[in-house]
C-alpha cells in the first residue's frame, strides 16, 4: 500500500479497508512529520508505521524470501542497525548516528546507487517519510 494512491472519494469504489486504513496513515504520517520537523526525532515506531508500512504492504520486504534478506514484518531493527547490506556486504544497512554512512538512505535518496535499484521501486518516497527516516538513524536508531 502507498499512502496516496488510493482513491479516497469514490464511494462504492471496492476499497473497503483500505480507506480507513488510508486515512489513518495519513493522519499518522502527518503526526510523525510535524515531530521530525520540529526538531523532535523520528521514533523506531513512527518510521515502521510511517514509511516500512508501505514496503511490506507491497510485498517487497515480507514473506519466506524478502528483497535483499531484509523482512521489514516483523522486528526490522534487528535487521537494520550494524547489519552488512546484503547488496554491500561492506556497508552497514543502518550506521546508528550517522545517517550518510547508511547504506538504507542511499537506497532512498540516491537516484542511481551504488548498487541495485533505488528503493521503493516506481518512485521515491515523500521527503517527509526520507527525512523521518534520516532524523531515526541521526538520533541513534533506538529501539524507543
Amino acid at each position: 500500500m502507498r499512502l496516496g494512491r488510493q482513491d479516497p472519494v469514490t464511494p462504492g469504489a471496492g476499497h473497503g479497508g483500505v480507506l480507513v486504513a488510508g486515512w489513518a496513515g495519513v493522519a499518522a504520517l502527518a503526526w510523525g512529520c510535524a515531530a521530525a520537523a520540529n526538531g523532535t526525532p523520528a521514533t523506531y515506531a513512527d518510521v515502521k508505521a510511517k514509511v516500512f508500512v508501505s514496503c511490506v504492504f507491497s510485498t517487497c520486504h515480507k514473506g519466506a524470501s524478502p528483497a535483499g534478506g531484509l523482512g521489514l514484518d516483523g522486528d526490522a531493527r534487528a535487521q537494520l542497525v550494524d547489519k552488512a547490506a546484503a547488496g554491500e556486504p561492506t556497508r552497514k544497512r543502518v550506521v546508528a548516528g550517522d545517517p550518510a554512512a547508511s547504506y538504507l538512505m542511499d537506497k532512498l535518496t540516491q537516484a542511481k546507487p551504488a548498487v541495485g535499484d533505488p528503493m521503493p521501486p516506481g518512485g521515491a518516497l515523500e521527503a517527509e517519510r526520507i527525512e523521518m527516516v534520516r532524523s531515526w538513524i541521526a538520533a541513534g536508531a533506538k529501539a524507543d
